[in-house]
């Protein structure tokens, strides 16, 4: 059905009014829509919000002072989602103007849209007719952001793309696995991999492992996630390490994830 449904390139217009349960608010409406769909006027944003503090408030994500998502908690590729995160598993993005955005994270007060705490604020520059991911990670004043252009060109039959970005405060640099092969490696904190190829699987999945840099391929992972979803045929993922390395409780532990980017 959704596969379906993106071949007919539905616009999906979703107001936050009725997607957060609002009783009264501003119509604030989030586009989504296929790449093809964007003209070269527009630009897409996505937000990988990993900004995990241990009580997981829910949050509102602002552009220029704007309201554009229901409250999301940690780990949330918005909009989208992906494996081993919260949401769906869909290619996602949201429209928008080109050009310098101010994004804010806030606690908003209850039943509005009016910020009680705000987390963090940045800037981006974004360009028309290209997709960009904003990933968010590490809380309080060490809150970091960074910004990737996405490639949304279609890898050929029997290939899946991925790119890889480490978003653990307290690992230097992360190397990733698959079953006991080293796919990449010596990512540094805020920082992405070069875009890399792999044929889709003949056999059954086995693990995805995030190891510090250096790590024997046999010593204990920060993170495994094992999924057949993450190789299917012609899609471009983004594969992302988060969490903090020592911690065990479910919110801040160590993850290795997946969105999808096409």
């Amino acid at each position: 059905m959704q596969i379906m449904m993106r071949s007919i390139k539905l616009l999906v217009i979703v107001t936050i009014c009725t997607a957060i349960g609002l009783t009264s608010c501003t119509k604030n409406e989030i586009k989504y829509a296929d790449f093809e769909e964007v003209t070269s006027s527009e630009a897409r944003i996505k937000f990988n919000y990993n900004i995990a503090y241990s009580a997981n408030p829910g949050i509102q994500i602002k552009l220029n002072g704007q309201r554009i998502s229901p409250l999301l908690t940690a780990r949330y590729p918005y909009p989208g989602g992906g494996y081993n995160t919260l949401g769906d598993s869909r290619a996602d993005y949201l429209r928008a103007t080109p050009g310098k955005q101010e994004v804010s994270i806030s606690i908003p007060k209850r039943g509005t849209l009016t910020d009680s705490v705000v987390l963090y604020k940045t800037e981006i520059t974004t360009e028309p007719g290209k997709a960009y991911t904003l990933h968010l990670t590490d809380t309080a004043a060490n809150t970091k952001s960074f910004l990737t252009q996405d490639d949304h060109s279609i890898p050929d039959s029997g290939f899946v793309r991925f790119r890889f970005v480490n978003l653990m405060p307290n690992v230097p640099a992360v190397d990733l696995y698959y079953g006991g092969v080293l796919v990449v490696g010596n990512i540094s904190y805020l920082s992405a991999s070069d875009y890399f190829l792999r044929p889709i699987l003949t056999t059954a999945a086995v693990a995805w492992t995030i190891r510090p840099t250096g790590s024997a391929p046999t010593s204990t992972a920060l993170a495994t996630y094992t999924s057949a979803n993450t190789f299917l045929n012609r899609r471009s993922y983004t594969v992302f390490a988060t969490g903090y390395s020592g911690r065990t409780d479910a919110v801040r532990r160590p993850y290795v994830s997946f969105f999808l980017i096409k």
